[in-house]
This record gives C-alpha cells, sequence and structure tokens, in this order.
C-alpha cells in the first residue's frame, strides 16, 4: 500500500482528471459512459490505497459526477433516486475493491515471504553440506547471525556460565527447552514474557549444543506462527548437523580402533609365527637332552607350555580376522584324543583317566582344530583338577559327546558364560599358569566346525566341558535278544 497522504492525492487528482475529461467529452461519449469513467480512480485510489483513499475518491467522484455533469450542470443537488444510487455505487465499489486488494496484498506478501523463507532453507541445507559437519556448523550460525537477530547455541555448560547474560526468566525458558525438548520463549505457549526464543535442536543424542536461542526482532514485535515454524525448520537442519557430526565423530573413532585391531593381530601373528620356528628347535633339543638329563625336563615341559602359548596367539589371531575355515572330514577320534594327549603333559600330581572306546565310530570334524580344543581342555583341566582328569568319549543318538572332566573345584554356574571370553581367569588358588586364552580358542574353533560346546558339575564335583559332534556314520543299536 502507498503512504496515505499520496493515496489521498492522487485520488482527488484522479477524480478531478476524470471530472475535465467528461466535462469536456460528454457530448460525445453521453452521460452513461461519462458515470463509469469515475469508477476509474475510485478502482485505483481503492487498490492502491486502501479502503479510505477509495471511500475519498468515491464521495468525490459522486460530487463531480452530481455538480458537472448531471442536470442542470454547475450545481450540487442531490434529488431522484438515481442519484443516491450513484453515490451508493461508487462506494461500494470503494469498499469491495479495498477488501480484495487487501487480501491479494495480503496473500502477496505470504507468498513472499514463504519464499523468502525457502530460499534462507535451501541456502543453510547447501552450507551444511558443502563441508564436513563440525566446520559447516559454525559456519552457518555466522551465517544466520548475519540474517537474523542475536542467536546463540545453547547446552548445560552455557546455562552454568552464562557468557551472554540472560535474565533469569531467559535460563529457565532455556533450561525447561534444553531438558523437555519443547520451543519455548518469546512468542510461544510457554514463558512468552522472555526475551529470548528457544528451540531444541532435536531428540537428545549426548551431543552439544542442544538449544537454539534467538533474541526478540530488534522491532520489539511478536514473532507470528510462520516465524516459529521457520526457526523450528532452521533448528532441524542445525540438528542434523549436530547429529551427522557426532556420527562422523563415532566413525572416526571406530576406525581408529579398528585400525588399531588390525594392527594388534598382526604383531600377535606375526610374533607367534617368527617364535615357532625357533621354539620347535629348541623342544626338539631338549627331548634328546632329557634323554640322557633327567633335570631337562622342566626345562622342556616349559618350553611345551610356550609352544601351546604361541599356538594360542596364532589360533586368536586367525579367529578374530576370520580366517578359520575349517577342513571338514571323517576322523578317528581315538586318534585324534591320542595325538591331544601326547603333546600335554600333565603335573605329576595329577593322573590322567582315558575312558575311549576303541570301536567308536568316526565323527565329522576338523582333526588339527578339534585336536588343538582337546589340548586346551586338556590343559585347563590339569591346572584345576586336585588329582584326576578324565577323558571320556560316549555315544548320545547321532551324536558324539567327548568330555573333559576334572576333580577340582568347579565353576559357579555365573561364571560358565564368561569363562569363554578372552583374557578371563577365574582362579581359586594360585595354580593357574594360563594366559586366558584357552577357552576362548576352544570356543571359536568349535563354533567353526559347528560343534557345541558346555560346561556343566562333573561327578567328582569339578567341571566337565562337553563337545557334541556329528557322527559320520552313527552306530545302529543291537536288536534285543
Amino acid at each position: 500500500m502507498q503512504r496515505p497522504i499520496a493515496s489521498y492525492a492522487i485520488a482527488l487528482f484522479g477524480v478531478a482528471a476524470i471530472a475535465w475529461l467528461t466535462a469536456a467529452l460528454l457530448p460525445k461519449i453521453g452521460i452513461t459512459s461519462a458515470a463509469l469513467m469515475f469508477l476509474l480512480p475510485v478502482l485505483y485510489a481503492a487498490v492502491r490505497g486502501g479502503l479510505l483513499p477509495g471511500l475519498l475518491a468515491a464521495f468525490a467522484g459522486a460530487i463531480a459526477y452530481n455538480f458537472f455533469l448531471l442536470p442542470p450542470r454547475f450545481t450540487l443537488r442531490i434529488h431522484g433516486f438515481d442519484n443516491v444510487i450513484s453515490v451508493l455505487v461508487f462506494v461500494v465499489v470503494a469498499v469491495v475493491t479495498s477488501r480484495l486488494a487487501t487480501l491479494l496484498k495480503a496473500r502477496e506478501e505470504e507468498a513472499l515471504a514463504r519464499a523468502a523463507c525457502s530460499e534462507e532453507l535451501a541456502a543453510l541445507s547447501a552450507l551444511l553440506a558443502a563441508k564436513d559437519a563440525a566446520s559447516a556448523l559454525g559456519e552457518a550460525i555466522s551465517w544466520l547471525e548475519r540474517r537474523h537477530d542475536r542467536i546463540l547455541l545453547i547446552d548445560e555448560d552455557f546455562l552454568s556460565g552464562n557468557d551472554a547474560g540472560l535474565s533469569a526468566l531467559d535460563l529457565a525458558a532455556a533450561s525447561w527447552a534444553l531438558h523437555n525438548a519443547d520451543m519455548t520463549g518469546h512468542a510461544t505457549q510457554v514463558m512468552p514474557a522472555a526475551d529470548w526464543t528457544f528451540i531444541p535442536l532435536g531428540p537428545h543424542l549426548g551431543t552439544d549444543p542442544d538449544v537454539l536461542a534467538v533474541a526478540r526482532p530488534a522491532t520489539g514485535v511478536t514473532r507470528s506462527a510462520s516465524d516459529l515454524s521457520h526457526l523450528g525448520q532452521i533448528a532441524a537442519l542445525l540438528g542434523q548437523a549436530r547429529d551427522r557430526a557426532a556420527l562422523e565423530q563415532e566413525t572416526r573413532e571406530r576406525e581408529r580402533l579398528a585400525q588399531g585391531d588390525r594392527l594388534r593381530r598382526t604383531f600377535l601373528a606375526s610374533l607367534a609365527h617368527d617364535f615357532h620356528t625357533p621354539l620347535a628347535v629348541i623342544t626338539g633339543r631338549l627331548v634328546s637332552l632329557s634323554q640322557t638329563v633327567p633335570d631337562a625336563d622342566e626345562a622342556l615341559e616349559a618350553a611345551r607350555r610356550l609352544e601351546r602359548m604361541l599356538e594360542d596367539l596364532l589360533g586368536a589371531a586367525r579367529i578374530e580376522d576370520g580366517s578359520v575355515v575349517p577342513r571338514m572330514e571323517s576322523v578317528d577320534l581315538v586318534d585324534v584324543v591320542g595325538a591331544a594327549v601326547e603333546a600335554v603333559r600333565l603335573p605329576g600330581r595329577i593322573a590322567l583317566v582315558r575312558d575311549i572306546p576303541p570301536d567308536l565310530p568316526f565323527v565329522h570334524a576338523d582333526p588339527v582344530l578339534l585336536r588343538h580344543c582337546l589340548i586346551n581342555l586338556l590343559d585347563n583341566a590339569g591346572r584345576h583338577a586336585f588329582g584326576t582328569v578324565t577323558l571320556s568319549a560316549r555315544c548320545a543318538g547321532s551324536r558324539m559327546v567327548l568330555a573333559v572332566c576334572d576333580d577340582g573345584s568347579g565353576i559357579a554356574e555365573a561364571d560358565r558364560a564368561r569363562i569363554f571370553e578372552r583374557f578371563i581367569r577365574l582362579e581359586v588358588d594360585d595354580r593357574g599358569q594360563g594366559s586366558g586364552l584357552g577357552l576362548s580358542i576352544v570356543k571359536g574353533f568349535a563354533e567353526a566346525m559347528a560343534i557345541p560346546i558346555t560346561v556343566s558339575d562333573s561327578a567328582s564335583g569339578g567341571a566337565c566341558f562337553r563337545l557334541s559332534l556329528a557322527q559320520v556314520s552313527p552306530r545302529q543299536p543291537e536288536p534285543e535278544e
């Protein structure tokens, strides 16, 4: 709308111009056409200036029409119904036109405002997507500060320090928005008397900042609902950038940890591999030496224990990097058990009882991995037994159950899941010398071969580990006589 004084002046000038023109052309255009021409300044004044300039043009046009055109001309007399109707028509045209113009102008302003908001959101989205989320978030805040009033990003530390000098009411509104994830402050339904509007950036993810604070407009006007909606969209974009920054940081941290794990596994595998060959030579020499020097038995046992530890390191590295690929075949348990028993030397006070029938059916397994599992189970049982370790095998339907039991203190039921984790040692006395890897390797190798493993109490009160293997040719039950 034009300024009021200019609108009134234009209305009067338009009426005067039409009056002069119609007075000069009246013989040619006639009274009816001349009357219609007085509607032009009324329409223009109502559209450009609003209701009051339009009414001024209507009344001035009616007077000019009556004075200059209606007979007797150059006299101002209102007589007859047609004179009253002409005035009413001018007034109705002014009112209707001004109302329509006002509505159209309001619609136009709303459309322009929405377009400006959409343009700002698009520019903000492009800015946030242009760089990494952490730096883009700071640049977005600086960009918004140049387009809006004062803007702050608030978290718990900010509230405790109150660096911006917020009032007590603003601090209360900010705390409400921070802890309830609700828009508060100026122009909202919660603490509307505050000088700032506080908009949460989104769900709490444990990252900062959490709330966008926008000061009251410098003009002092109250923000409209559309303004609050626009600020909410801005806060949502900033919240997405914040969450993306947190995810990027978490991804970088995971990559760093994964790289560290890969380096550690590579180092352990390389160390175990490099020590394996010279240790095998040392073990071989000690075997020969122990045949003539009895004192060499202790050194031989230490070398064998170190060799098993290196094999455990290699096994752990293979399990972690997923390189354990079992070669399943038909396996004779008698041979595998014999090889495992030969590789393990139990303490002298511990007796090994083997209950392995010679006519057992073959089982489906990887002989190398199964031997490693038995070695670790026997070594674990030998370290915890009081006097006896029992190795047995029994058919159970189409499965073969291989059990390694001891008469030690046993394992509490609450700890039976933890013992298969790496570096977990549940020692009840000072005899344990394990690395904490043996049982986790047994679990990993057994899972690779799809062999279930369980732990329970043994008949003598100790622990009993059972491997359930699939038989290649299940033994058929003998017919009853």
